[in-house]
């Protein structure tokens, strides 16, 4: 579900998503957005009484540095960078790129965060993290919250039971999300290329997290598979997170 702050963008309660077997997430629980550097004080207010117990900042180094989190009182702030430099891994800068070359560049992103040490040591200590929260609301973001928490979401889901079309809808909800970002650029009537060009940086590809899962699938055998061996969630992993963050039906 999405939720509307002041100063926070694509935020949203994954709770009350459905699996197959009829059984939901929890409410309230799971939250995952963009970045908190712009966060208001009422935002802030209001994720403190939401009851966020930690704050996983998915973002590198550099970025952090630049608009660094502001503190939700009372939750602990974790710093688990996805990617180590994510300027050095798209190689041309934001303002000279194309559509074209942004489009290649995420999907280079989404093979390095299948494919990298650093990646799985961010998303180790994410799933490490959750469980350490035993249910209690934990917020997950990265820059616009879309690629590096997208991939954190779809990994949970997956950990949780849910079916790939599941995760593609949840995942696609970011497009949602920016749906005011991208009405404000289009009443400016930019140029094609810019245009296109904002579509490739604000909004979502099912492509991409499909390239993803293929990734996953050629090096591990399967995303369950990379999930046990490269992250550490055996049986009894996966039945806490289960009890933590799913309700029944």
């Amino acid at each position: 579900m999405l939720l509307t702050f002041e100063g926070i963008e694509n935020f949203r309660d994954m709770g009350g998503l459905v699996r197959e077997d009829g059984a939901s997430l929890r409410d309230g629980a799971l939250l995952r957005c963009g970045h908190l550097g712009r966060a208001t004080d009422r935002d802030l207010a209001r994720l403190e009484s939401m009851g966020v117990c930690a704050v996983i900042d998915l973002r590198d180094v550099s970025e952090r540095e630049r608009e660094p989190d502001r503190a939700v009182p009372g939750a602990e702030n974790l710093h688990l960078p996805a990617v180590a430099d994510l300027g050095t891994l798209f190689g041309i800068p934001i303002s000279q790129i194309t559509a074209a070359q942004a489009h290649e560049e995420f999907q280079t992103l989404y093979r390095y965060l299948a494919q990298s040490e650093e990646s799985k040591n961010a998303y180790t200590e994410f799933f490490a993290c959750l469980l350490r929260a035993a249910g209690r609301p934990v917020v997950f973001h990265c820059t616009q919250g879309k690629d590096r928490t997208g991939v954190a979401a779809a990994l949970l889901l997956t950990a949780l039971g849910f079916d790939r079309p599941a995760i593609a809808a949840e995942y696609m909800l970011t497009n949602r999300a920016m749906e005011r970002r991208m009405d404000a650029l289009r009443a400016k009537n930019p140029a094609p290329e810019e245009l296109a060009l904002a579509k490739e940086v604000l909004l979502v590809f099912q492509e991409n997290i499909a390239l993803y899962f293929q990734c996953l699938e050629e090096a591990y055998g399967s995303a369950h598979a990379y999930l046990e061996k490269s992250i550490g969630l055996g049986p009894a992993e996966i039945k806490a997170l289960g009890k933590y963050y799913m309700k029944l039906s």
